[in-house]
């Protein structure tokens, strides 16, 4: 009944870990033990084969080395010491045509004399078994031509038994050695386990530490340069990422309110001027024309929010068509040539005809547009507004520079940042939104925008396009 709620058995990486690593070993042990078992039994019976081979040859060598009238006799002879030295581990048994004769005697003797005669044994050595004794053997037979006699065989058995104990002592030895190397592996395992998972176990820690009000914890480090090293480096880069991109929205959020804020408070200041007393036609006529002109600016602002927003967000559509960039900047620059006249600033354009790139030709035009509209407001009267297009290998280079007041060297890496106002001289009413949406077209189209300028002589901003590409980073 409450076997359905019970929670599944969750192992932990550690225990896995341990367990992967101690049935690896075990399977290691059990397959180096079999090797050596296997091994060890081969070379235990190549010795009993050679002993075997050995004493064969040192017996019918008994026969061919003595008189035709001693052969039986010394046979014997020799059979009787040979076994003696062995005591019941050797067994010899001589059959010949008045019967069999076997060293040592006894019903055991007999019992394997039976066994060996129906083995159908040969120069080589074969391995019985006698079924009443459960003894194993490993036995040859050669044949015998004594002179003054029938033909005969020889039958040499050597006890299996002293091999079976060597064995089973090496067994014994090694499950012993090998149980205590075992469980000395598995404490190590742990141990190792822990060391090794230690600084997943710290990352743990310092991750559940995170909160958003709180990104500054970082996973430690060891140094050693190893996976579980490279991800906390990875991992640390992406929480610097996170908490710039924090800060960012906290920013981004507090200025957006900032400048919301002042317009529409210029509008409630405008109305409850105006409802205070009656006014003419003419007066209320001009509260609504500067209301109108604080509803532009917030249109403005918000479009432009809303623009950033769905760039963030990876949503703005862009679309990439064969742009003539060179038209599209003259174009731009016609448009902008009475507002520079108005301002006593001169605007030149120098660009090579027929440049051309993939790109989208709006989000170029909102490019074009920004930089030039932001070069003629900083221009002092009387200055000059510059606009150079030109190809640099497989990229295209577009440059606008004016001859205001510059930009400090310190306040310069800050300017496409959201909301960033240089200083009130250079802020002119805008919202510090359009330097960031023109690094945004750039990034889109795999291009870069960079800028330049010096106290007093003017600013540079300089974007580089590819002229073939696929979309970029939005």
């Amino acid at each position: 009944m409450c076997s359905a709620n019970r929670r599944p058995w969750n192992w932990s990486l550690r225990t896995r870990l341990t367990l992967w690593t101690t049935s690896t070993l075990l399977a290691s042990l059990l397959a180096g033990f079999a090797w050596a078992h296997h091994n060890l039994r081969a070379v235990l019976e190549a010795r009993n084969d050679a002993f075997l081979e050995q004493k064969l040859i040192e017996l019918t060598a008994v026969v061919r080395d003595v008189s035709a009238a001693s052969q039986s006799a010394a046979l014997e002879a020799e059979i009787r010491r040979e076994v003696a030295a062995y005591d019941e581990g050797f067994v010899v048994v001589w059959r010949r045509k008045a019967g069999s004769w076997v060293m040592p005697s006894g019903d055991k003797g007999r019992r394997l004399a039976a066994r060996l005669a129906t083995a159908g044994l040969s120069a080589t050595p074969t391995t019985i078994e006698c079924v009443e004794s459960a003894d194993r053997y490993r036995a040859v037979r050669t044949r015998l031509a004594i002179e003054q006699g029938p033909r005969s065989e020889l039958d040499l058995a050597l006890s299996l038994r002293p091999t079976e104990a060597d064995l089973a002592q090496f067994d014994r030895r090694v499950a012993a050695g090998g149980a205590a190397f075992f469980l000395l592996a598995v404490a190590g395992g742990l141990l190792l386990s822990r060391q090794a998972l230690r600084p997943v176990a710290a990352s743990i820690a310092t991750a559940q530490r995170l909160n958003p009000q709180e990104l500054s914890a970082r996973l430690p480090r060891s140094g050693a340069d190893d996976e579980l090293d490279r991800l906390a480096a990875t991992i640390n880069d992406l929480l610097d990422r996170l908490a710039a991109d924090h800060a960012q929205i906290i920013r981004f959020t507090a200025d957006a309110s900032h400048e919301l804020r002042s317009p529409l408070g210029a509008m409630r200041a405008a109305v409850e001027v105006a409802l205070q007393q009656s006014r003419s036609a003419d007066e209320y006529r001009e509260v609504l024309a500067s209301l109108g002109e604080q509803c532009e600016r917030l249109t403005a602002l918000v479009n432009k929010l809303l623009l950033l927003a769905r760039a963030d967000a990876g949503q703005a559509e862009v679309r990439f068509v064969a742009v003539d960039l060179a038209a599209l900047v003259e174009e731009v620059a016609e448009l902008y040539q009475p507002l520079a006249e108005d301002r006593g600033v001169q605007l030149v354009w120098r660009t090579q005809s027929g440049i051309e790139i993939e790109g989208d030709p709006g989000w170029l035009r909102q490019l074009a547009i920004n930089l030039i509209d932001n070069a003629i407001k900083f221009a002092a009267p009387g200055g000059c507004v510059t606009l150079r297009l030109e190809t640099a290998g497989d990229h295209v280079r577009f440059a606008v520079s004016d001859t205001g007041i510059g930009i400090a060297p310190d306040r310069l890496p800050h300017v496409f940042e959201r909301f960033y106002q240089v200083d009130a001289a250079r802020s002119a009413g805008g919202h510090g939104l359009g330097l960031s949406i023109c690094r945004w077209i750039a990034q889109i189209h795999g291009g870069t925008i960079d800028a330049e300028s010096r106290l007093g002589e003017g600013t540079t901003f300089t974007v580089r396009l590819p002229k073939r590409q696929g979309r970029g980073k939005p």
